[in-house]
């Protein structure tokens, strides 16, 4: 009986630390994709996205949904809370995915349907939000 009590202790103490240990490092990769974001948007890089948006009629007709709504009223306000949100929603390779389009440079299509994935894994709130975030780096 001891010896059943003393494993059943040991298995739970492992169980918490495990738990505990996969919070903080879900934490510390949320935090560096969130310095990464943050580094990677310098105002000529906003500048080039803004041209490829200007430059595709639908893509800019998605994102202007956001124009008009009012943050305040959203699951999120920012850019931080945002990257935050969408990394919670998909897993790692759909990120690395994601990535790597981005870096070998995306069409209107590929980006059409970068948006199809993103409606798949979010609320409509949460997109809503996604949306008015773009549009204000954007344009504002």
């Amino acid at each position: 009986m001891k010896l059943l009590k003393g494993l059943l202790i040991t298995v739970i103490v492992l169980g918490a630390i495990g738990a505990v240990g996969y919070y903080f490092v879900n934490k510390y990769i949320e935090d560096r994709a969130v310095e990464y974001v943050e580094q990677d948007l310098d105002d000529s890089n906003i500048a080039l996205a803004r041209d490829y948006v200007d430059n595709s009629p639908s893509l800019k007709a998605y994102i202007s949904e956001g124009a008009d709504a009012n943050l305040e009223e959203l699951p999120f306000q920012t850019r931080e809370e945002a990257t935050r949100a969408v990394m919670k929603k998909l897993s790692l390779q759909e990120m690395q995915a994601i990535q790597a389009k981005a870096a070998d440079g995306m069409s209107e299509a590929e980006a059409m349907e970068l948006a199809d994935t993103f409606e798949e894994k979010l609320t409509d709130e949460e997109m809503l939000a996604l949306k008015a975030i773009i549009y204000k780096e954007l344009y504002e």
